[in-house]
């Protein structure tokens, strides 16, 4: 009896500890924003290609823009074209721009995930422009 009575409070204690957690990592903001202020980020998907889990860590000398994308219907193999990263001043002019061929982790990926180094800081209103081209 002991013993149950035990593991019943463990329980409750596990399912508060959760709720509490749960919440709290969900009202985390999303990795997409970075600094409202400084930096815009657009996301272009295609009927057939979208990006996931795009990450910009914006520094003193760089920005690095690391992410994966997919196909809209979920299937294996290579994912065709590159990423373009683009980045524009706030009067519209194109500041810096890089293409990045994403890659499979392994064989069995059905995303690919990129990575970009842009060697120019974040401004007060640029804009980042992601997109897919070329598949």
């Amino acid at each position: 009896m002991f013993n149950n009575r035990t593991r019943l409070h463990r329980i409750a204690l596990l399912i508060a500890l959760s709720s509490v957690l749960g919440s709290a990592c969900a009202s985390q903001p999303l990795g997409d924003r970075v600094d409202a202020d400084r930096l815009t980020i657009e996301r272009v998907t295609s009927s057939r290609y979208e990006f996931s889990r795009v990450r910009v860590e914006s520094g003193a000398e760089s920005i690095r823009v690391s992410g994966e994308v997919a196909r809209v219907i979920l299937q294996r193999g290579l994912i065709p074209g590159k990423v373009r990263i683009s980045l524009f001043g706030a009067n519209g002019e194109l500041l810096e721009q890089t293409e990045v061929k994403p890659m499979r982790r392994n064989r069995q990926d059905r995303s690919a995930h990129f990575y970009a180094r842009l060697a120019m800081p974040a401004t007060v209103g640029n804009t980042l422009l992601i997109e897919h081209g070329g598949g």
